[in-house]
């Protein structure tokens, strides 16, 4: 099973994401990372309790760029509505003499057995569509919905037709709308797109989405039940003829056309086939809306939840931290649902859920064949609801019972020291939520306290998150120089972010990556590399390169994400599609090995702690004489040299 999960991580669909089981509890929270307020330009990172052994040194004062002044930052820039957290590979802690580990208790689970029933056969099969199915590409992973952004390989539309179409909150919206509203909406989303998207198409191009969208929808399983659609019935061929003659007899050239086109698609499809016309426009506008993007999207808000539709699993769950739920991740399964990640100190883990428990049932009811948001909706409800899980373990059923709680979800997790005599310490950050910055100095004070000397810091499969608080935390360790700048249409999507931390911490750093680190992960990693604070070890990230906007909407309770900007790295180099190169490569083949405590990664952030050279950066980097911006390529020669031949030495083991 361990090995499934593992190789699970590069194959990941928006089908297949792993997805917090969390509700929120605000659900106008949302509204909160569309317009943040600038933080201070010189913030105070030191505790009143730190002494002279404090890991923190001071800065040169240095001027900030004009652009940085009054200007809200950047919201997100990661696709919320279809990430949630993807695990990377924590350290397993090693029983070698080097190093020493405290020891764990093993949990014993709160369940009594499940009665032994037999598995009921699913209420359908998920039918394959050989006309429009896309083999599943080996690389790059894919941590942010699907999207293949770092070879630019198209995502395939029938499986964001299906998270739509199996998603809660949309289906509640769906229920609650009217042609009306939806039509008002679509000349709303065209004014924004037109006046915020950082290149928006044009309508032509745009209806042309919209209408091969409604195509593959009329052939999509979740779209075909969610509809009451028999996908045996032959006038689907017909009305899918009438459809693609219109894409190229009847363009449309501005929001009225497109309007009216939606309407008529509706009306079509209606009277041929029954689907309500709201089902058919509101395709037929995240069509309009896939067209712009791989991140884009329609967000309608919590309110249009029908009651126990209520789990917010998909747009904030990751980057909230003060949620109600059972604490859990998931990832789909054809017996239901697996367990990739428990929170602690969650229902959950209280009831001694672990990673690798397959949750098969939930009140009774198999989940086996069921999408993974549809298994995540049974999961999600009201504070203190009881909710009964059965699941398989080893070979053997459980069932449990739980209550939906008030759940932190800290996106610090496993800190530890790695090397209790060279005093190396770990950190790993699953994402850049709300108080990523304040979790991880906390954690870096604790390692401090016990006398750590450096610091690894894993952000592998990290898939991002908060744009202003992957800034904050590159602020934690540079003293001076660019962080990130970003390019957009509009003059405030133009802005350049500089160090601005009157103390920050100067422990030699070693960063993890690999192909799950993205977006956020990336601007960290290359502030830290090309500033030449620290060594970046691992595999290529990911690429994603492009800041998202939240914009409120008023004509319905939601909100339209546009891409707005592109990310650049200190250098000026363009992120997306580029990444991280990391200063020290470490092949996937060798992060597989037979011993469960190796982890090769860890294994070469130690050796490059060994050879001091983390040290000599930070000693560099405190005295901030001209930052030189360098690229992995254009490092010292002494360090090129030490990374080959440990290159050279890890190929060899």
């Amino acid at each position: 099973m361990k090995a499934s999960l593992n190789n699970s991580i590069s194959k990941l669909t928006t089908l297949n994401l792993a997805l917090f089981v969390l509700l929120m509890s605000s659900p106008t929270h949302a509204d909160e990372t569309i317009v943040q307020s600038p933080q201070p330009q010189f913030a105070t990172a030191t505790p009143s309790n730190h002494d002279a052994a404090s890991p923190l040194t001071s800065r040169v004062p240095h001027t900030v760029f004009p652009t940085d002044q009054g200007m809200p930052l950047a919201r997100e820039d990661v696709d919320l509505t279809r990430t949630a957290v993807v695990p990377g590979r924590a350290f397993v802690p090693s029983t070698t003499p080097r190093e020493t580990h405290p020891t764990y208790t093993p949990i014993t689970p709160r369940y009594q057995p499940a009665p032994q029933y037999q598995q009921p056969a699913p209420k359908y099969q998920q039918p394959t569509i050989p006309q429009y199915n896309q083999p599943a590409p080996q690389s790059p992973q894919t941590p942010a919905g699907g999207e293949f952004l770092g070879n630019n390989k198209p995502t395939d539309p029938q499986v964001k037709i299906s998270s739509r179409n199996t998603d809660p909150k949309m289906l509640g919206f769906l229920r609650t709308t009217s042609m009306q509203e939806l039509t008002s909406l679509y000349h709303e989303a065209s004014r924004m797109i037109d006046a915020k998207h950082v290149n928006p198409p044009a309508y032509e191009t745009r209806m042309k989405s919209s209408l091969n969208n409604l195509i593959l929808a009329l052939d999509n399983p979740d779209f075909q039940r969610a509809n009451n659609l028999s996908s045996q019935s032959t006038a689907i061929r017909q009305v899918q003829a009438e459809l693609a003659q219109t894409i190229n007899s009847q363009p449309a050239r501005n929001a009225t056309e497109a309007v009216g086109l939606m309407q008529w698609s509706a009306e079509l499809v209606n009277r041929q086939l029954g689907v309500r016309r709201e089902a058919v426009a509101l395709e037929f506008m995240n069509g309009t809306i896939d067209a712009l993007d791989k991140y884009s999207s329609f967000m309608p808000e919590s309110t249009a939840f029908a009651p126990g539709a209520e789990l917010e699993n998909r747009k904030t769950a990751s980057l909230e931290e003060n949620i109600v739920g059972i604490g859990v991740e998931l990832e789909t399964h054809p017996m239901g649902a697996i367990l990739v990640g428990v929170v602690e100190n969650s229902p959950a883990s209280g009831l001694g859920l672990k990673k690798g428990d397959l949750i098969v049932a939930v009140n009774g009811q198999s989940v086996r064949g069921l999408g993974l948001n549809t298994v995540a909706g049974k999961l999600g409800g009201s504070l203190g609801t009881q909710i009964t899980l059965d699941i398989e373990r080893d070979g053997q059923r459980y069932r449990g019972q739980l209550s939906r709680q008030r759940i932190y979800v800290s996106s610090v997790t496993g800190t530890e020291m790695l090397d209790n005599i060279k005093k190396v310490g770990y950190v790993r950050l699953k994402q850049f939520s709300e108080s990523s910055r304040k979790d991880l100095e906390a954690a870096m004070w604790s390692l401090h306290n016990q006398g750590m000397k450096s610091l690894v810091l894993d952000l592998r499969g990290n898939p991002g998150g908060l744009l202003d608080q992957a800034i904050e935390v590159s602020d934690l360790f540079l003293p001076c120089g660019t962080i990130v700048s970003t390019k957009g249409r509009n003059y405030t999507d133009n802005t350049s972010e500089t160090a601005t931390r009157e103390k920050t911490w100067s422990i030699p750093l070693v960063v993890l990556v690999d192909d799950g680190s993205a977006s956020a992960s990336e601007i960290f990693a290359a502030a830290i590399q090309e500033n030449e604070r620290g060594v970046v070890v691992g595999r290529h990230s990911y690429g994603k390169g492009t800041v998202q906007t939240h914009f409120p909407l008023q004509t319905v309770s939601g909100l339209l994400k546009l891409t707005t900007a592109k990310f650049y790295s200190p250098a000026g180099r363009e992120m997306a599609g580029s990444g991280v190169t990391p200063d020290l490569l470490v092949r996937a083949t060798e992060t597989n090995s037979n011993r469960a405590d190796y982890d090769a990664d860890i294994e070469a952030a130690i050796s490059v702690v060994d050879q001091g050279i983390p040290s000599r950066l930070a000693q560099q980097a405190a005295n901030c004489n001209q930052p030189k911006y360098q690229t992995p390529g254009q490092a010292n020669n002494s360090f090129n040299n030490f990374t080959q031949q440990l290159q050279m030495n890890m190929s060899g083991r």
